[in-house]
């Protein structure tokens, strides 16, 4: 076991409802929750993959999204705790999970925490089919590169598990990244978008040592 997920299961409580993302380090937790026994634990999870694999693991689960705890990754993190969580494509239902938790817990390797975030990392946004090209079209104007997502393991683009499509904009630096999402979620058909504002409480960042160092949301920051 990781220091990283030991400093995450030392957040759980007996009786919690634990949300936990998608990714190998979120059914390393789930390894580490069935490991301690605690009593009364429920799991809940934005990912369909995670939520089976727990069900595997005999940890009873729930289809609900609110949550005493909240655990994910994310992709690009700054000291503000804003947010990229672009790759996965499930930041929809992971908002959700985010946002009706009492705590949420961000486990990330050092690399990707910086002053500011990552512009390798593009800024997604779930778009309803009918508004793809709209959507693109418009993200353009705003000086944003704008692609459809390809699907990996066959010939055509990436669909959620509600059927739309992702979308994925960069641009050369995310200086104005708040703003630039405010738009873009405000268009017809964008259902959601890969940046969460102020929503972390605690990023547990690993070292390439493999050490373990906390941010924590600052007392003034907008929940």
């Amino acid at each position: 076991m990781t220091e990283q997920i030991a400093a995450a299961l030392a957040l759980i409580q007996p009786h919690q409802v634990v949300s936990l993302g998608g990714g190998r380090h979120m059914q390393a937790l789930a390894d580490g929750i069935v490991a301690r026994a605690l009593p009364g634990i429920q799991i809940c999870s934005p990912s369909e993959v995670t939520l089976a694999y727990c069900q595997t693991l005999g940890l009873p689960t729930t289809t609900q999204i609110a949550s005493d705890i909240a655990f994910d990754g994310c992709d690009s993190a700054d000291k503000d705790l804003n947010l990229l969580k672009s790759n996965g494509g499930i930041h929809f239902y992971e908002k959700l999970h985010a946002q009706a938790s009492h705590a949420y817990v961000i486990l990330t390797a050092q690399k990707n925490v910086n002053a500011q975030l990552n512009a390798a990392v593009p800024l997604t946004l779930e778009v309803v089919s009918a508004a793809s090209e709209q959507v693109r079209a418009s993200a353009k104007l705003l000086g944003l590169q704008a692609k459809r997502r390809m699907a990996t393991t066959y010939m055509g683009y990436t669909r959620t598990r509600d059927g739309n499509e992702l979308i994925d904009c960069t641009m050369a630096e995310w200086t104005d990244i708040a703003k630039v999402d405010h738009l873009l979620a405000s268009l017809p058909g964008v259902v959601a978008t890969s940046y969460f504002a102020h929503l972390a409480t605690l990023l547990l960042i690993e070292t390439p040592d493999g050490q373990v160092h906390e941010i924590k949301q600052s007392v003034n920051q907008p929940g």
